[in-house]
């Protein structure tokens, strides 16, 4: 019975310590010869492979963009693409944006190709024959960097922020972490155990537990330490975005297209 138990647990302990995913590299031969490269005066590279719409004979084939230095590109998350004429615009996610706006990689109506974050309008040069096969070959191109999404975000009177996050969900959308403390000094409390259903979301810690519970179309969240509990106010994670990303401290390399602004 006591070895049971204890597969019981080990089994919780690793369900929850869910391996942390990460980048890997993309195989771009199907689509080498489609790519485009250009190069900004800050030293970035931008590679992008257009968006090439479904035909009789073959199905649609999306824009990709990556963006990097020093030789390694991550590919961006492409929320949005538009054209008007001969102007084009893909949109990406750019978390540090405020006011839960995305970074554009775009065509103007003169034919030049500006990279766009918040107020910054940067126009891009593009490298073509041998200097651009000589980029390609020198450059590694990943999946996405950051694999994490929020989930969670409260705060109490006193500034102690609360935050969830976990991975996104083409990783599988779990793998929570808790992290708790002030702006910039945030720290990760290890996980004992979570719940989560319709009722809401329980994560328990070895310092207190987080709760989240739905009741009536109405949401509660509050910290539990011991006997002592308190109620916190809710975030949201969207319009918060700069905040989590920029101000607690958790992020640094964010891999995005706008990542340095």
């Amino acid at each position: 019975m006591r070895g049971r138990l204890a597969s019981g647990v080990l089994v919780a302990v690793c369900a929850l310590a869910a391996a942390e995913p990460k980048s890997t590299p993309v195989d771009s031969k199907p689509f080498r010869g489609e790519l485009q490269v250009f190069v900004d005066a800050q030293g970035y590279t931008y590679v992008f492979k257009p968006h090439k719409p479904a035909t009789d004979k073959v199905p649609e084939s999306p824009a990709r963009l990556f963006y990097g230095k020093s030789g390694t590109l991550y590919e961006q998350v492409i929320v949005g693409r538009s054209t008007n004429g001969a102007s084009w615009q893909i949109t990406t996610w750019a978390p540090r944006i405020s006011g839960i706006r995305p970074g554009y990689f775009m065509q103007k109506d003169d034919g030049t190709i500006h990279k766009m974050c918040d107020q910054e309008d940067l126009t891009l040069t593009q490298v073509t024959g041998d200097k651009a096969k000589q980029l390609l070959d020198k450059s590694k191109l990943q999946t996405e960097y950051l694999m994490r999404r929020p989930h969670l975000l409260a705060r109490d009177d006193a500034g102690i922020y609360y935050y969830v996050d976990h991975f996104a969900g083409i990783y599988g959308g779990k793998g929570y972490r808790v992290f708790l403390g002030k702006k910039g000094a945030m720290k990760e409390m290890p996980l004992s155990d979570v719940a989560t259903d319709t009722a809401g979301d329980v994560f328990a810690t070895k310092t207190g537990d987080l709760r989240l519970t739905r009741n009536a179309g109405t949401e509660k969240i509050v910290w539990v330490r011991g006997e002592k509990k308190t109620e916190l106010l809710r975030l949201d994670v969207d319009a918060n975005s700069t905040l989590i990303f920029s101000e607690l401290g958790i992020y640094q390399f964010l891999g995005t297209l706008c990542d340095n602004i």
